[in-house]
């Protein structure tokens, strides 16, 4: 049985980002804001549903999808393109395989104790990537009793106004950033 990667993980380290978004043709511009980003997860996984959201300072990327079902996938943020996209299981290792206009994309997320780690793959290149998982962590397997979930500032159980200042900090880009 797949573990349960349900919570919320904050950036701990990345390596080779600039070389994987080099290989996937993405500006320079844009490569060197993403290398300067310390993106934090937040998992939701429910049976074979999952939402992975990717928690940045200037926006938020969220993958909602069932295990095994290829979908549609938006990457208009990270890179404007659009892709066929199946996530499943490899053991304990939670496969992602995108087809699209770059050959051999994807990526594999899996965890050590408390640590969540995530292998991008990109045409001849890898970026590796770890967070630590905060507020406790999950025991048991998918379809087990679910795992202690802490909100994120965006959750419906969250505060108002803790929403709201998180609303208006994402609203607002960073001292000296120019769109």
């Amino acid at each position: 049985m797949p573990p349960n990667l349900t919570g919320y993980y904050r950036f701990v380290s990345q390596e080779n980002m600039d070389n994987y978004l080099r290989a996937l043709d993405i500006n320079v511009v844009l490569r060197k804001l993403v290398c300067l980003l310390k993106p934090d997860k937040e998992i939701i996984h429910t049976g074979d549903h999952m939402v992975i959201r990717t928690i940045t300072s200037l926006r938020d990327y969220v993958m909602d999808f069932d295990v095994g079902v290829q979908f549609e996938e938006d990457l208009g943020p990270v890179d404007g393109r659009k892709c066929q996209t199946t996530v499943s299981w490899e053991g304990d290792q939670l496969v992602c395989e995108q087809l699209g206009e770059k050959r051999n994309r994807g990526w594999r997320h899996w965890l050590e104790g408390d640590q969540l780690h995530l292998v991008r793959r990109g045409p001849l290149q890898l970026a590796k990537s770890r967070s630590q998982r905060v507020g406790g962590h999950s025991v048991g397997a998918v379809g087990s009793e679910p795992a202690l979930q802490f909100p994120s500032p965006f959750s419906e159980t969250s505060s108002p106004a803790l929403r709201g200042a998180a609303t208006a900090a994402h609203k607002h880009p960073p001292p000296g950033f120019k769109s």
